[in-house]
């Protein structure tokens, strides 16, 4: 007896794959650029739209709270 696969929510609407593919390259950009907690935030929402939970991954970011300013508290 064969099972029968369903498809997934980003398969099913294609505009929030869309939404979910820059969720992640926006997170590599962070994460490149030393911006580890917008990169966990982008991360978190792009993991909302893979589960479905849309309205979690269109709030709003805070950024201004996350923003860490590398010039300002440099460690050398």
């Amino acid at each position: 007896m064969k099972r029968k696969i369903e498809k997934s929510f980003l398969e099913l609407n294609e505009e929030y794959l869309l939404m979910y593919m820059r969720f992640l390259k926006e997170e590599r950009v962070w994460e490149s650029t030393g911006q580890y907690w917008l990169a966990k935030e982008t991360s978190n929402r792009a993991k909302a739209l893979l589960n479905g939970n849309v309205e979690e991954a269109l709030k709003p970011i805070r950024s201004e709270k996350l923003f860490f300013h590398k010039d300002k508290h440099s460690f050398v």
